[in-house]
Formats: C-alpha cells, sequence, structure tokens
C-alpha cells in the first residue's frame, strides 16, 4: 500500500511538472503573425486556422497532422494557417490519446480547428473543434504563428482526390484515432441537454452563496449560457450573468424576458442548466 502511494505521488508530481512547464515551439516572423492575421483568403482556396490558446499542458509539444502527414506541433498560445483546396480534409491531434476533425471545405472561407487542452493521466490530452468565426479569430488573435515543419513536401493530397493542401510534413498518422465529422462551425462549450442529473442538481445547489444579490458581471462562459438559454426559449435582453465563481466552477443566471430565471453551473467552459 505505502509503494502504490508512492507511485501515485510520483505521477502526481510528473504530470503537475509537465502540465506547468513551457514547450519550446518554431514560431514564424512577426510580419507573417501579423498578416495571418488579417484572415483574407485566397478566392480558389480555403485557410483551416489549427489554434491552441490555453496554458494548461504547456510543457509539451501536440504533434498535428493534416491528411495523414503532420505539419508540425504546438505549443501554448501558438497557431498554425494553412491554405488549402476545397474538399474533405482530416486533422489529427496527437498527445496523450488521439483524436480527429474532418473539415470540409469551401474556397474562400476561413476554417477554425481549436485544439482544445484536457487533464489526462500522465499527460495533457486534446480534443479537436470547429468553432464559429467569432471565437475562432479571438483564439488566434491571442496566438503566435507557428512555422510549418520544415522538411514537409510542396502539397498533402487530402481524403478528397481533387484537393491539395500547400503545406505539409512527412510522417504518417495513426489509425487509432478518434474521429468526430462536423461541416458547419459549431460552439464547443454548449451543452444541448436540457435537463441535469440529481447529482449534478445536488452539487451546484450545495454553493452556500447568496447568489440573488450578486451584481450582473459577464463572466468567460456568459454567451455560452446565453445560448443554452435560448435553446430553452429563454430571451434575455441582459445576457448571463456571472455569479458565483471559485476555481474552474462558475454559476450564471439569466432571466428570461417571460418573467423565468434560468441558472447554469459551468466547469472547464461546460455548461448545463441547474435548479438550486
Amino acid at each position: 500500500m505505502v509503494r502504490l502511494h508512492k507511485l501515485f505521488t510520483i505521477i502526481a508530481i510528473s504530470s503537475a511538472a509537465i502540465l506547468s512547464g513551457c514547450a519550446s515551439v518554431k514560431t514564424a516572423s512577426t510580419s507573417a503573425d501579423a498578416k495571418a492575421k488579417t484572415f483574407v483568403t485566397n478566392p480558389n482556396q480555403a485557410k483551416l486556422y489549427i489554434y491552441r490558446n490555453e496554458f494548461m499542458g504547456a510543457a509539451l509539444r501536440m504533434a498535428v497532422e493534416l491528411n495523414g502527414k503532420e505539419i508540425g506541433k504546438t505549443g501554448p498560445k501558438s497557431y498554425f494557417a494553412v491554405d488549402v483546396a476545397p474538399g474533405k480534409h482530416n486533422i489529427v491531434s496527437k498527445a496523450e490519446n488521439d483524436t480527429s476533425l474532418e473539415v470540409m471545405a469551401e474556397a474562400g472561407k476561413n476554417y477554425f480547428i481549436w485544439q482544445e487542452v484536457k487533464m489526462g493521466f500522465l499527460l495533457a490530452r486534446s480534443k479537436l473543434q470547429l468553432v464559429d468565426e467569432a471565437q475562432g479569430k479571438a483564439g488566434v488573435r491571442e496566438s503566435q504563428l507557428l512555422e510549418m515543419d520544415g522538411n514537409s513536401s510542396a502539397n498533402i493530397s487530402n481524403t478528397s482526390p481533387s484537393a491539395n493542401v500547400n503545406a505539409g510534413a512527412g510522417t504518417n498518422s495513426s489509425s487509432n484515432t478518434t474521429t468526430n465529422t462536423q461541416t458547419k462551425p459549431v460552439n464547443p462549450s454548449v451543452d444541448t441537454s436540457a435537463t441535469t442529473t440529481p447529482a449534478k442538481q445536488a452539487e451546484a445547489s450545495s454553493y452556500p452563496v447568496k447568489i440573488e444579490k450578486v451584481p450582473f458581471e459577464i463572466g468567460t462562459s456568459s454567451a455560452t449560457v446565453e445560448r443554452i438559454a435560448k435553446q430553452n426559449s429563454c430571451e434575455s435582453k441582459q445576457g448571463a450573468g456571472l455569479l458565483y465563481k471559485k476555481g474552474p466552477v462558475e454559476v450564471y443566471r439569466v432571466e428570461c424576458s417571460d418573467g423565468r430565471e434560468i441558472k447554469a453551473r459551468c466547469e472547464l467552459r461546460q455548461c448545463s442548466i441547474f435548479t438550486p
């Protein structure tokens, strides 16, 4: 038992070091970064912005593969900007897990893929999500452009016979990936479920806070909660106000125009409605 406890202690210390350090990645020039952040597109191509705007797992570089070939590795607050031909493209993020996403790209459009970092057992995990333009641009603007692998070939064939990518790299991807196909931008934080379990309701209601008296304040997940409220036919002029925050947990309130009131609990940007 003592040895087992020591093993878990070593694992915890190692994980903390990995999650708190800072990975070294090769960034592009300031001028290239500024040009990418104009978000100008080629009428004959689409552009993929693959960004990682979090410090969690900062010591771990996460490899990104496009159509089966590695284009480079991300670090905290970094992104790739890749011009691709119209058609289907497969993106893979490799960390403690492998996760993949298929994007059907149209010419003249930008697509924003968020490489979300999550807590893993020994290393950080990741999840690729196609997000809307507003969220994507905000994430890219707070990040630094990366140089793609210098050993990459000039073109990477995608999963569609007629389309090519204008930059890429040389290694093959693993076949053991979790595929998540999306064809239009979505907000990854919205929990579309209108109900919560009794356990979550009890947990959320256990916080000893008089939330009715907290002044209105915008929080990180206000926009997410507002979308959830609209999904439950709740329209509000004021929006979602932050009522309570402790660590990763936030509680929000939305006053509906029809007199109802909706409260939501968010943890690590995952939100759901609860009844105190």
